[in-house]
């Protein structure tokens, strides 16, 4: 760590309160740029153009994402000379600042969102195949601008890509599905669908600890809240992704694969994690009716899926004929426009058929 510096790169010091109070910065610290002091009760961070972080502001996002706001308000930050021993630089430690005034998150439009409150929850209906019955609800992510115009999940997630917001975007949109479907006042039967970035969770103990609260805090029974893995083709590790899985299942929560059919990566996932729901890839939903092989495939998911004990829903049904075919081809849930398009307010099925 202090061998020769790259002159292109800063250390950032972040001191805490209590060490202790911090495992994260410990459990974290295995591969990234950065160095636990313990007599010091400091974090030490090299960013720039080589390192992990490029500056203070993806250091500190990253932070955000893992600590609750109080413990993220507590730490504060100090630059240090390259090259010379943190134990060496004492006075610089001892006049650091509160980090939050350090990151200068008021250019980020993404930020505003987070910290103003401004993410929201649009509930899209999901059906059963027996006489449409209502059964539950996905939470899709929507935000707000400065100026209360709406921004769609695909800004949002670029927007945390290019800050290096994702970790904080993932969990804030957990915590706030959880509480809204909580708050939305829906039957004891109707579940809902959370969707959640895999990559953007380190370990499943300190990464979830907030998730799980809000679910407690939201009133609903975990067997009611199905937490849908996302963008399957991006999960190198596939230990990892079962032990965050495990987490969830110990906790009484219910885990869902989405787009299966669509990559080897989903159907590989589909015999590796066992999930209690599948998804059908909408593309081949859409594909199904016009193609022979298509709808092969769709019927041997529909099978696998029923063999292994796994409730199959069809996404992205549009037409009368999707649905149809997929009812017939033995898909237990339905969800697409054809039956309710996104919408802040869940909508009880008799406003849908209305």
């Amino acid at each position: 760590m202090h061998c020769e510096c790259r002159t292109d790169s800063r250390t950032l010091v972040v001191v805490t309160p209590d060490l202790e109070a911090y495992p994260e910065l410990a459990t974290f610290g295995s591969g990234r740029d950065w160095t636990v002091h313990d007599s010091l009760g400091a974090l030490e961070i090299r960013v720039g153009a080589d390192f992990e972080w490029s500056g203070i502001a993806e250091a500190a996002n990253f932070l955000r994402a893992v600590l609750d706001p109080r413990r993220f308000g507590e730490l504060r930050g100090a630059w240090v000379q390259n090259g010379v021993a943190v134990e060496k630089q004492l006075p610089k430690l001892i006049q650091a600042r509160p980090l939050a005034e350090m990151v200068p998150v008021d250019s980020s439009a993404l930020m505003g969102i987070l910290d103003g409150g401004r993410l929201e929850t649009w509930f899209q209906p999901v059906f059963r195949s027996e006489g449409l019955e209502l059964w539950g609800f996905e939470c899709l992510m929507r935000g707000r601008d400065a100026g209360g115009g709406l921004v769609g999940a695909p800004a949002l997630l670029e927007w945390a890509r290019q800050e290096h917001l994702t970790f904080m975007l993932d969990r804030v949109s957990r915590e706030t599905h959880l509480r809204n479907a909580g708050a939305a006042g829906m039957p004891a039967h109707c579940s809902f669908l959370v969707n959640f970035l895999p990559t953007a969770i380190y370990k499943p103990e300190f990464c979830l600890a907030t998730t799980v609260r809000a679910a407690a805090e939201s009133g609903l029974d975990p067997s009611r809240v199905i937490f849908e893995v996302v963008e399957t083709e991006r999960v190198p590790d596939r230990g990892h992704l079962r032990s965050i899985l495990a987490f969830y299942r110990e906790r009484g929560f219910r885990i869902a694969l989405d787009d299966v059919g669509s990559g080897f990566a989903g159907l590989s996932l589909l015999g590796d994690l066992r999930p209690d729901l599948i998804k059908i890839d909408r593309e081949l939903v859409e594909k199904a009716p016009g193609s022979p092989i298509h709808r092969e495939i769709c019927a041997s998911l529909v099978r696998i899926g029923h063999d292994s004990g796994l409730l199959v829903l069809a996404e992205g049904v549009e037409t009368e004929t999707e649905w149809k075919l997929m009812e017939e081809l033995g898909a237990n849930l339905f969800q697409g426009y054809l039956f309710g398009r996104p919408s802040p307010n869940p909508v009880p099925r008799a406003a849908i058929a209305a």
